[in-house]
């Protein structure tokens, strides 16, 4: 298994752009925020269990979702994509507002558009494509207010070990 040092060479700067311009994209057809954050890995412990992985990632998500001010937005409306490179799994978590409309079940759907971007060799492409289908799917529930702005930035945040 490949180990990452970091998550900074991890994608280009023509990557990040166009992670950040299907984030604003599709923030321009809804009152939600979306965030991207790749990280090099979830846990600082390096031999563990698909189970502990799992639980690792989720709980990084979760830090790393108030960390970034997701749970702040007007109406609870933020979603985070989190892809964690050693671990090579991918989280998404959606504010409470989001989550008392759409099905949790949607989510995987979103996750395995990102790993098939990531096995077929363009992980940006693939988490571009979760982006787009993330926007759609908030458009239909928080379409675009009169008064809305863009609350958080749609750059691509990279981050390494805790």
């Amino acid at each position: 298994m490949k180990t990452y040092k970091d998550a900074f060479d991890s994608l280009t700067s023509d990557q990040k752009e166009e992670i950040a311009d299907a984030i604003a994209k599709a923030e321009a057809k809804t009152s939600g925020e979306i965030r991207v954050l790749v990280v090099a890995a979830s846990s600082v412990v390096p031999q563990l269990t698909k189970s502990e992985q799992r639980m690792a990632l989720r709980h990084r998500a979760e830090k790393e979702f108030v960390r970034l001010g997701i749970q702040n937005t007007r109406d609870r409306t933020g979603v985070l994509i989190m892809v964690s490179l050693e671990e090579r799994m991918v989280q998404v978590l959606a504010g409470s507002g989001i989550n008392t409309l759409v099905p949790e079940n949607t989510w995987p759907d979103m996750v395995q558009c990102i790993v098939d971007g990531i096995k077929a060799g363009n992980t940006a492409q693939g988490i571009s494509k979760a982006v787009a289908a993330i926007g759609s799917l908030l458009a239909e529930h928080f379409p675009v207010k009169s008064d809305d702005s863009n609350e958080l930035s749609d750059s691509v945040v990279i981050k390494g070990r805790w």
